[in-house]
């Protein structure tokens, strides 16, 4: 049984193992290709936004974080979190375990409503599969907004389909910033055209958000880019950084204001979106906080711990049981146990008025936090993860300060990890 029929029958079990069996000899685009399949099966339709491309796109991110690993992240550079190889291996490998469990323990598409993969692949020019897609989009057709976007896919650098999705997505990207995180999360995970069927499934997926999402019409002054062809040139964030501060002042419901506001300092990273686009994206990210944006002055740590702390535990809970849980919990209570037994105390006093005491071991408090988000949360749980990346992200842009991270990170682990 392979990975994607173990996520399609929600066997947690053999979808671990499977991911597993590939890392030692798999090439890592096939390994995402493999977890972008599986997440474009995903419907949780429920909550309105499918959060698996969204997961991928985050832990992909941690996994670079501690630097490269031969079957995940051989290319990765400048490693934010430096541990030894043993250790730093081990850790990533914990990842994609959760992964690979996550997206077989969710809710799923049947089999008659989910990906087709039987594609109308047309020789269409990009420009004109570029304003097909548009058009499309507003008018809902799901297929014909399909077939444009393998056209766009199936060239070796597809820059125009991943301009036109982030500006579309960029338009309305309501309340929670949900359709301009998912859409940015997948195009940034796309599997390359070599991967035929994953990469038409998770098209296909996206394809059946965005015309759901998407407004029929431009709303009024949004400013539109009719040059896609090739990345922009991204601005200095430093003029919002009252914003980003607040984003995570006020992380909002399950953090999405956090989230949100990370996806669209990222987008900017990368090129996707105009500075007229990050101009209005920050417009819509202040309407998400909601009220008076709060003083950087207030924004400060010594003034936010003086909020009422977040949740004590009546119990510590217990952690997801992967095949790499046992070596990183006793890892985790030898090599780091002050911090981690702080972190993961009943009172969580006990670790909020130590942060600073912490703060020479940064990279420590940090992978720590990584580990809570990614073992004390049900398995279904995907915001802890994505929220964790997400404010760290930040203090990596220099958009907030690291100590503001870390306790914004604990106090939303501390009352969400059990949530969606």
């Amino acid at each position: 049984m392979d990975f994607f029929q173990a996520c399609l029958k929600a066997d947690t079990r053999e979808a671990v193992n499977a991911i597993r069996k590939m890392l030692p000899s798999a090439r890592p685009s096939a390994i995402w290709a493999v977890l972008m399949h599986g997440a474009a099966w995903h419907e949780q339709r429920t909550y309105d936004t499918p959060h698996s491309t969204i997961l991928i796109y985050s832990i992909h991110r941690l996994i670079e974080d501690f630097g490269s690993h031969p079957g995940l992240t051989p290319d990765a550079e400048s490693p934010k979190i430096t541990l030894d190889e043993d250790r730093k291996t081990s850790l990533q490998e914990l990842f994609i375990e959760r992964l690979a469990l996550h997206l077989a323990d969710i809710d799923h598409w049947n089999l008659e409503k989910g990906p087709n993969y039987n594609v109308e692949r047309g020789i269409d020019s990009p420009d004109n599969a570029v304003r097909k897609m548009e058009s499309t989009i507003r008018q809902k057709s799901l297929v014909g907004s399909w077939e444009a976007s393998v056209i766009l896919a199936s060239r070796d650098e597809p820059v125009r389909l991943q301009r036109v999705v982030a500006s579309l997505a960029a338009e309305d990207p309501d309340r929670l910033g949900h359709a301009f995180i998912m859409p940015v999360s997948l195009i940034t995970e796309l599997p390359k055209p070599e991967y035929t069927r994953p990469q038409v499934a998770s098209l296909w997926h996206l394809m059946e958000y965005l015309v759901r999402k998407v407004p029929s019409k431009s709303p009024d002054g949004f400013s539109h880019d009719d040059n896609l062809s090739k990345l922009v040139k991204p601005i200095n964030l430093d003029d919002y950084h009252d914003v980003f501060m607040n984003s995570v002042g006020n992380y909002g419901i399950l953090g999405h204001n956090t989230i949100f506001a990370q996806r669209i300092a990222d987008a900017n990273q990368r090129g996707l979106v105009t500075k007229e686009m990050t101009r209005w994206l920050v417009g819509k990210l202040k309407q998400n906080i909601g009220g008076k944006m709060t003083s950087v002055d207030e924004l400060t740590f010594d003034e936010i711990l003086k909020r009422e702390a977040s949740a004590d535990w009546s119990q510590i809970p217990e952690p997801i049981r992967l095949p790499h849980t046992n070596e990183i919990q006793d890892w985790m209570t030898s090599d780091v146990s002050d911090i981690w037994s702080a972190m993961t105390h009943k009172s969580s006093s006990e670790f909020e008025n130590r942060i600073l005491e912490f703060h020479d071991q940064l990279p420590l408090v940090r992978c720590c936090q990584y580990v809570m988000a990614t073992l004390l949360s049900e398995p279904r749980a995907a915001h802890a993860i994505i929220f964790t990346h997400a404010a760290w992200s930040l203090v990596d842009y220099a958009l907030i300060p690291s100590d503001l991270a870390t306790l914004q990170v604990h106090r939303m682990l501390r009352g969400h990890s059990s949530e969606w």
